[in-house]
């Protein structure tokens, strides 16, 4: 009966523990049982105050079965267009990809644009997620079938202009008079 309530202790973290939590009990410890109902009212306070994953604080506990896991998506979404327009931009400052190439990856930009009024559109008036409303979400995933197209055909471009640029060199020395000895 004592290791049963062991096993009910919440984790608190994946990696470091926190330095403001002191271990209270080992695996040796003998008379755990007696300590047990303490250390599990420590931890849950402490769970209540704040929760630490690999040091990161996070607003909510992601071990708690009510978690919203949509609202985490949708955060994660949109903290990933900033790294996204910086690729962009880099790209574009760069000038070294294709021109469709480079309208693809703009592209994926209305993707996502389409896409966010659709899944609003699909929760206001079918009371589910975009993924369930067919003719919505084919919709909005025929732009991103729109968006690999134009890579795909941008970057198939760029390497026989970078084909057909080697074969014109390799042509150009054979035709250069070379000196006899």
């Amino acid at each position: 009966m004592a290791s049963s309530s062991a096993l009910n202790l919440p984790v608190l973290s994946l990696c470091k523990s926190p330095k403001f939590i002191k271990p209270s009990t080992t695996f040796l410890q003998r008379d755990f049982h007696l300590i047990s109902i303490r250390t599990i009212r420590e931890s849950n306070s402490l769970r209540k105050r704040a929760v630490i994953v690999c040091g990161l604080p996070l607003g909510v506990d992601p071990w708690a079965p009510s978690i919203d896991s949509q609202s985490i998506a949708s955060q994660l979404f949109a903290f990933s267009l900033f790294p996204y327009i910086g690729f962009l931009y880099f790209i574009t400052k760069s000038k070294t990809s294709p021109n469709l190439t480079l309208f693809g990856f703009y592209f994926l930009l209305a993707f996502v644009g389409a896409t966010i009024p659709a899944g609003i559109y699909a929760k206001v008036h079918y009371g589910t997620s975009l993924s369930n409303v067919d003719w919505l979400h084919g919709g909005a995933e025929s732009l991103l079938t729109l968006t690999n197209l134009f890579i795909v055909l941008g970057l198939r471009e760029g390497i026989r202009k970078a084909e057909n640029s080697e074969k014109n060199t390799e042509s150009k020395e054979e035709k250069k008079p070379g000196m006899k000895v």
